[in-house]
C-alpha cells in the first residue's frame, strides 16, 4: 500500500503557541493548559512541534479546561518537510523509529504521568505489525 496519502501535512498553519517546553519522562514535551486532568496527544510523522499540532493542543486544552501533552517519541527528529522529496525520506525514518521503540517511549511516558493528573485521556493510533495497539484510553 503506498503510504503517500499519509504523509501531505496540509497546509502548514501559522500558529503561536499558548504551552511551553519542558521534559517530562525524559522526553521533550509540549504542555499547554493548567487542568487537573490531560489529554496526551501522540503525533504524526510530523511530530510534536508542527505548528498544526501545538494549534489543535492548544484548542484542546482551552475548550476542555484540561492540560495537553504532546510528548517527542521521535526524540527531535520528524519528518522534515523542507526537504523537496521528504516523502522519499520516510523508508530511512521508519527504520530510524521502529514502532516498538516508539511503543516503549509512549508506555513509559503514560506510566510517568499517571500519579499526576486525576485522569488521563490518551489519543493516538499506533500500528504495530499492521495491527492497531492504541486508539483511545481513559485511566
Amino acid at each position: 500500500m503506498d503510504s503517500s496519502h499519509c504523509t501531505d501535512p496540509g497546509a502548514k498553519q501559522t500558529h503561536q503557541s499558548q504551552g511551553h517546553e519542558e521534559d517530562i519522562a525524559g522526553v521533550n514535551t509540549y504542555k499547554t493548559g493548567q487542568g487537573k486532568s490531560a489529554i496526551v496527544l501522540f503525533t504524526d510523522v510530523f511530530g510534536y512541534s508542527f505548528p498544526n499540532t501545538r494549534k489543535v493542543a492548544d484548542r484542546f486544552a482551552e475548550e476542555t479546561g484540561t492540560t495537553v501533552l504532546i510528548p517527542d517519541c521521535f526524540q527531535g527528529d520528524p519528518i522534515d518537510t523542507n526537504l523537496p522529496n521528504y516523502r522519499d525520506t520516510l523508508p530511512d525514518w521508519r527504520q530510524r523509529h521502529p514502532m516498538t521503540e516508539v511503543c516503549t517511549i509512549a508506555d513509559n511516558f503514560i506510566s510517568t504521568i499517571k500519579g499526576h493528573y486525576q485522569s488521563i485521556q490518551v489519543k493516538l493510533k499506533i500500528f504495530f505489525n499492521n495491527k492497531i495497539k492504541y486508539v483511545f484510553i481513559l485511566f
